[in-house]
């Protein structure tokens, strides 16, 4: 299982906007809310026709507006964002096993706490079978900034054990690269050109041999 932060962004709606449209090939199906802070009252338009974007946006983005507002200065970096992967062989996991992981993740990396406190407010999308995408508003409930530093590393050892407890392909402690699939825009060369393999899987082939 692949965790992979993001740089920091700035635009909640301009993420939400990509993880609920259609994909840069149509390979987006089915959005919606798997997990979040608090899944009550959370306005989902992947299964609320009623529900928009920017309702959602503002849901996210409120602590950050309150923290702007009382010390005058706009918070430019306050987006975080974390795809997590299942390995190409992995079972298919439910979305309530999601939930669980996208759980496990954010308390890793430090946007929430075990302990309930006030913490970010988050959600996890699922668009498609084998991931999820987790976008956090890093502003706290209480008006502070959470502690992410070396959450990268949390959040490496935590899908370790979440390989582990779910019966997933385990990947060695730091490997980053090992179950990497080839993106769609390398899929979609490989079709248009009459390849039996990507690129990508050309050189994994070709390292495999030369070993």
């Amino acid at each position: 299982m692949i965790a992979a932060i993001k740089p920091a962004g700035a635009n909640t709606r301009g993420l939400l906007a990509y993880l609920y449209g259609p994909g840069r090939h149509d390979e987006h199906t089915d959005p919606h809310i798997v997990a979040g802070f608090a899944m009550l009252d959370m306005p989902d338009p992947g299964r609320n026709e009623d529900a928009t974007l920017t309702q959602l946006t503002r849901h996210l983005d409120e602590p950050v507006r309150l923290r702007n507002s009382e010390f005058g200065k706009k918070i430019t970096d306050h987006v975080w964002h974390c795809p997590v992967r299942a390995a190409p062989e992995d079972r298919h996991l439910s979305d309530s096993e999601w939930a669980e992981i996208a759980q496990r993740i954010v308390e890793a990396a430090g946007i929430v706490s075990a302990s309930g406190d006030l913490g970010c407010r988050w959600i996890a999308v699922r668009h498609a079978d084998d991931h999820i995408h987790i976008l956090a508003t890093t502003v706290r409930e209480d008006g502070r900034r959470p502690k992410l530093h070396d959450s990268g590393l949390r959040v490496g050892d935590a899908c370790r054990q979440i390989e582990k407890d779910y019966g997933l392909r385990q990947l060695k402690k730091g490997d980053r690269t090992a179950t990497r699939r080839p993106t769609q825009a390398e899929m979609h060369k490989a079709q248009r050109l009459g390849w039996e393999r990507t690129s990508r899987e050309w050189l994994q082939a070709g390292c495999r041999c030369s070993l």
